[in-house]
């Protein structure tokens, strides 16, 4: 499933959801080589890293919730789960959306402790 693919894994993101990706053939690197950064908390210190660096700045780094891996092994596929819905952006977007849409995909299926198929923010 991730053949050729490479990404970047935050403290923060369960060691079962770094072993699925290495298990489907990716690959783990350092985040300024990654193809993916993947974390499940923007507020965790490697992720605030990133979010203030230069190349998230200058839009040469999006980091996503670990929530993709998740629901990508529950659908056994990477083309039915739409990427740009596990965007994790800095905690202060975070607030702002959420004032604006409600929660977020990942917080939903965290709240019922299963993957979930929902592909839109939910209100």
């Amino acid at each position: 499933m991730f053949r050729n693919k490479s990404a970047w894994f935050s403290d923060s993101v369960k060691r079962d959801i770094v072993n699925f990706w290495v298990s489907q053939g990716g690959a783990i690197c350092d985040w300024e080589k990654a193809d993916y950064l993947i974390s499940e908390d923007a507020s965790c210190p490697d992720t605030h890293r990133i979010h203030v660096s230069e190349e998230y700045a200058m839009d040469r780094a999006t980091v996503f919730h670990s929530a993709y891996l998740s629901t990508c092994r529950l659908r056994w596929s990477t083309k039915s789960v739409p990427l740009g819905h596990y965007l994790l952006p800095p905690v202060s977007v975070q607030r702002e959306v959420k004032a604006q849409l409600g929660r977020f995909i990942w917080e939903k299926e965290e709240m019922l402790g299963v993957s979930v198929s929902i592909l839109f923010f939910i209100a």
